[in-house]
Formats: C-alpha cells, structure tokens, sequence
C-alpha cells in the first residue's frame, strides 16, 4: 500500500507515526522543505556540540536574531536560529489574499512547517469540546497518547488537569523564574476566590526535553540543542532509517481521483519548474489550515465559491506588578512560556480564553520605550509579564475564504476576508477579569496596551472542510474516497487552548482508521 503524505508539519508527522508500524505501508512525503542552511546551518551544529560556556560569541549573535517588526501587527515577526526560512514564499503564498493587518505568511514551506518557529505549548482539547464534535473524547483520548509517545511533554500535575487531562507528561519543567514562582504561590494563596472569578491559573505544558535543558535562554530564538520538538524531527528519523521516502522542492497544487482509480498527486517541481505527477494508493493532505484548503478548493470538480474560515484569534497583553522579582536578564532562566491563565465562561472548560505569560524573554527588553533610561531597564523587566491570549473561534472574528480563479498548474487564487465581529466582546470581558484578579496575583494588565492581533496571526486557524459538514470522519470531502485532509482544515472549531497536539491527534486517528476501510 504506497500512502503518499503531502506536507512535513504536524499533521504529516503524526501520519507518518500512524503507518510506519506497518511494514505493507509505502511512505512517501512531498513537501516543499526549506531548511536552515548556510552559516546559521553551521553555527548551531556548533553550539549542539558544546557546553554554553564554550560557545563562540559570533555564533551566538548569529543565531539570536530578534523577531523583526511587520507593519500593522502587534507581534514581530519571530525568527528560528536568526532565518526566516519558515515563512519564505516557494510559491505556496502567490494568489493568497489576506485582509488589512493580515498574516501574510500564513502557509509554510519548512520542513516542519511553523512547528519550526512554534512556542511549544501542548495539551489537548478540553472533553466538552468533543461533546460538540462528531467524535467524542474516547474516540480520541489514544491517539493523543500515540502522539505523545513520540513529542516530550514537559508538565506537571495541577488545576489545569481537572479539565485538560495530562496524558503523558516525561519530565516536570525546568526550574521556574521568580515572576512564575510568585504568581503561583499568590494563587495557591488565593486560590478559591479566583477559581470562584472562573480563573485558574497552572504552569505551562511544553513540548521540551525538559530534562536536557541548560537554561541557556535561546529557547525563543533557538534551542541550539533541539530540545523544542518540531515536526521535522520525526520526518528526519523515519526518513534516516529508510522507512520514509522523501521528495522535497514540490509544490503540490492538486488532488485528483476518478471514479474507480486510484488517486494521484499534481505538483510542480521547484528546481525545474516543470509539472509532476505521483500516483499513490492513498493520500493524506497535511498542508496546513490554509494550504490544504486551497489545494481542495483546486482539486474538487465542482468546489464551492467560498467557505468559512475559523480562527482562535491571538491578542496581546502586557501586565506589571508591584514587586519586582530582580532584573531576569542576570538569571538562567528558560524563556519559553512558563504559566498560564485560563479564564473560563462554563463549568466544563467548554468556552475559554487561554493567556500564555512570558515573565522574560529578550524581545521584552527590546520592546522597551527609547525614552526610558538604562538604569530603569532592570527594575522594569522585573515587573514586566507578557501574555499572548486566544479566544474560542466561536467568539472570534468570523472570516471567508472566496475562491477567485483556477490556474493550469498553479494555486488557486482565493481571497481571505473577514465578515463579522471585527473586535469581539469576548476580549472586553476578558480583560475585565483579568484586571479584577490583578490585585491578588500581583498581575495588573496594561489595558491600553491590549493588542487585537490581525487575521489568521494565530495559526490557530482552519474548519474550512470540518468533519459532519463538509468532511466525513476520515477527512474525506467530495468525489474522493482515497484521499484524506488531516491537518486544521478538517477540525470542527477552534478552542483558545492550544492547537496542535490535537491536530497532530486527529490526524493520527484519520491515517489509523483509514487502514481499515
């Protein structure tokens, strides 16, 4: 049986761990595959091969890049060892039209798709969300554990497993700062009159090999370890001992199969610039929320003219406390996000809003005002806490996907607009209880610095072919019954928690189910 896995991201990672068990199952994956290279390619390999102490100054400088700022956005953006090759246009981009403050960089071409840049936070979908699926928690519940076999989780027991369940969690974080310290203490103080308020507050749950860390402080820039998972880790170890077949440089640009037969692939060659076809005995489309709908969008013999696009959508919120906790850039700490706030609207963790804090990293220091003098910087950066929040995509902007035009091998063009609820109640009330428990956590958000990030800046998007509407379970959609959309196009909404264990879960359970129909 020869699967074919188009894309190397979550989804097409997750599709490889579902059939590689099996040796009667053909692995082949088509993606466009951008990597790292060059010097920065060679400075990490480097650092991987010596103690922090040891690293050379250049190297550092080269790989620790700052995000870069991009007009009209409240985030930069981010950079993976000082590249950008992650967001690098191969022609998976041309003919997207995203709305004003837009993410323009909305499709990847990486080896590992955003998985490559990601911050790391893992857990699953709350059990109330799947009572609104059409597939319940116990449909599910294996293959997130399937999954976690093969991504560390770094986590510990806390308030949050009430709703989301801790799975399989290796390793407890790394040591914690004195911001996250004292926050979870003033909870713990606090706790039954801010779990009255619908707030509980946990640390971060992170794909980290924990155990390894060195707390050099590059996790934002780069682990020059690889201790953060990305998806092309698993690409690159099946691949290794053979069990993968790997074609890079593709842009696949449709889907075909007709009555009867099997299916096939259509795709231009990036180093050629000439068409290509692979036929397959199954396909798993993994492209991305965005990527994947357009190649149905190009594939369907009768597509529809536009379909709904479902975003959690990401704000930004700076809070300060009164005490400082010492200036963090004299402290080994690690910076990815360390706690978390989750401000609940029903008893079963059903409608959230999730708020990532980040009590240090160096981006903070640089976002910094001019005018203030460097002898304050470390009494700010010792007060300062940054959140990165969602909302359910059910209290989001709603947005449109609108099919324009179909090209002889090409994308289809198709236009991203937004057509409701621009600036969602959800985020006022959201900030009204957070600054309600400020006095307790000693965690006071900055509410005219509160940031409304544009459409599709997330990545937490997708549900244009969701599963009991425009896809069956097995994330089949129209005339095709070989090929399988598994990625974020096929999910039913969009929660505020985090977004890719269970689009890594999903996808699991569509290839396993697969091989038995």
């Amino acid at each position: 049986m020869h699967n074919v896995v188009i894309g190397s991201g979550p989804a097409g990672a997750a599709a490889i761990l579902a059939l590689a068990d099996d040796p009667a199952q053909r692995i082949t994956v088509v993606d466009i595959g951008e990597r790292l290279g060059g010097d920065a390619a060679a400075a990490v390999r480097r650092m991987s091969a010596l103690k922090p102490a040891h690293w050379k100054r250049a190297d550092v400088d080269l790989v620790t890049a700052q995000p870069v700022a991009l007009a009209g956005s409240a985030l930069p953006e981010k950079r993976a060892y000082g590249s950008n090759h992650m967001f690098i246009d191969r022609g998976q981009q041309r003919g997207l039209t995203m709305p004003d403050r837009g993410n323009h960089a909305a499709v990847s071409g990486a080896a590992g798709g955003f998985s490559t840049v990601w911050g790391a936070q893992i857990m699953p979908f709350s059990r109330a969300t799947f009572d609104r699926w059409p597939f319940g928690w116990d449909d599910i519940e294996s293959h997130y554990k399937a999954v976690l076999d093969e991504v560390p989780l770094a986590a510990e027991e806390d308030d949050y497993a009430e709703d989301f369940p801790l799975l399989a969690a290796r390793a407890p974080l790394p040591p914690l700062s004195g911001r996250t310290a004292a926050v979870l203490e003033r909870y713990r103080r606090h706790r039954d009159a801010l779990r009255a308020k619908g707030v509980v507050v946990g640390k971060a749950r992170l794909a980290l090999a924990a155990a390894s860390c060195v707390r050099c402080g590059l996790c934002m820039t780069g682990c020059p370890y690889s201790l953060i998972y990305s998806a092309r880790q698993t690409v690159d170890r099946f691949v290794a001992t053979g069990r993968v077949r790997l074609i890079s440089q593709v842009l696949v640009t449709r889907v075909d199969q007709l009555p009867g037969a099997n299916p096939a692939i259509d795709g231009i060659d990036l180093a050629t610039g000439r068409a290509m076809r692979l036929d397959a005995d199954r396909v798993f489309v993994a492209a991305g929320g965005l990527g994947s709908t357009r190649i149905a969008l190009n594939s369907l013999s009768a597509p529809p003219r536009h379909v709904d696009l479902q975003e959690s959508v990401q704000f930004l919120v700076p809070f300060v406390s009164r005490r400082s906790t010492g200036d963090p850039r004299a402290q080994r700490d690690f910076t990815l996000n360390q706690f978390n706030l989750l401000v609940k609207y029903d008893d079963d963790a059903y409608t959230t809003s999730q708020v990532h804090c980040y009590p240090y990293n160096p981006a903070i220091a640089r976002a910094l005002p001019d005018w203030m003098p460097r002898s304050w910087e470390g009494a700010a950066l010792g007060r300062i806490t940054v959140g990165l929040g969602y909302l359910p995509s059910w209290r989001s902007p709603r947005m449109r996907v609108d099919m324009r035009a179909r090209h002889e091998n090409a994308l289809p063009d198709v236009a991203v607009r937004v057509v409701s609820d621009e600036r969602p109640a959800m985020l006022r009330s959201v900030m009204r209880r957070l600054a309600a428990i400020g006095p307790k956590l000693d965690l006071w958000p900055v509410l005219p610095m509160v940031r409304l990030s544009g459409p599709g800046k997330s990545y937490h998007f997708g549900s244009t072919f969701p599963h009991g509407r425009a896809s069956d379970l097995l994330g089949r959609i129209g005339q095709f019954r070989n090929i399988h959309f598994i990625d974020g196009a096929v999910l039913p909404s969009v929660p505020a928690t985090t977004f890719t264990l269970t689009v890594m879960a999903n996808a699991h359970r569509i290839v396993t189910a697969s091989r038995h129909v």
